[in-house]
């Protein structure tokens, strides 16, 4: 048996999801078991409110707490907006965001302007799940060009200025309003557990990207799983009693990780 108030709070792309197909069967057993014992599993990822219920539909997770968008959007157990868009907030994003596009002359598109049809193939989806992606609430993804690299400065203190920030995920840039981020939302839903429950959880997180490191940096146990792409760091307490790196990707690679931490109780 895992321990009392134990929580998952896990990446999807690239940590649960395989990079490739979005594939997850060989972490369903595992999956299973921490259901079946009452352990909360938090997908915690850049996808949308309507990409995750889907998934939790999918894996039996219904009425799971869950993170969207980075951070921007944070849902508690019982479907509790914690955390949410603010009246207006995805239009004054845009707006500041094509602002500063056209003054820097950035070759990079967007989720909101382009196609169902271009999302799904940037990123492999169906048509379906592809514009389920680009349902955003308060954040947008951009895909970026390689002679964009040495303007990312400019664009970065521009961001700053407007009060939003611009974090690198596994295959997408997303910009998000400032202090939206992974770990702002882990610590967010801890508080929400302690309030309705009087215990503080043990945090076991799981991620592969640039964009985890911060929820990385915010749980008690830290998995970092093999990627296809940059990795999360440096980590402010990279201990190897803390950090388990995995040697293989996802999803195998988040069965092998909570396996380290969780082997001996279980």
């Amino acid at each position: 048996m895992p321990p009392p108030d134990l929580m998952v709070v896990t990446d999807l792309d690239g940590t649960l999801l395989d990079h490739h197909d979005y594939s997850f069967d060989a972490a369903l057993p595992l999956l299973d078991r921490l259901r079946a014992d009452g352990v909360p599993v938090v997908f915690c990822s850049s996808k949308t409110v309507a990409e995750i219920t889907a998934l939790q539909e999918r894996t039996g997770l219904v009425g799971s707490p869950f993170v969207a968008e980075n951070g921007a959007v944070v849902v508690g157990h019982d479907g509790r907006t914690l955390t949410g868009p603010a009246d207006g907030g995805l239009e004054r994003l845009l707006a500041a965001l094509d602002d500063l596009r056209g003054a820097l002359d950035l070759h990079c598109e967007t989720f909101s302007t382009v196609t169902d049809e271009v999302v799904a193939t940037w990123t492999g989806l169906d048509v379906q799940a592809a514009a389920d992606a680009r349902r955003r609430e308060a954040s947008e993804v951009l895909l970026w060009r390689s002679e964009d690299d040495d303007q990312a400065g400019e664009f970065r203190a521009g961001l700053t200025a407007a009060g939003l920030d611009l974090v690198r995920g596994g295959r997408f840039w997303h910009v998000l309003p400032a202090g939206c981020d992974k770990g702002a939302a882990v610590r967010t839903l801890v508080a929400d557990h302690e309030r309705r429950t009087g215990n503080t959880p043990r945090t076991i997180g799981l991620g592969d990207g640039p964009n985890d490191t911060a929820l990385l940096d915010a749980v008690d146990l830290a998995v970092v799983v093999r990627g296809h792409g940059p990795a999360p760091g440096p980590l402010a307490d990279d201990r190897p009693e803390r950090v388990h790196r995995t040697t293989s990707p996802a999803p195998q690679g988040w069965t092998e990780g909570l396996t380290h931490f969780l082997g001996n109780d279980r």
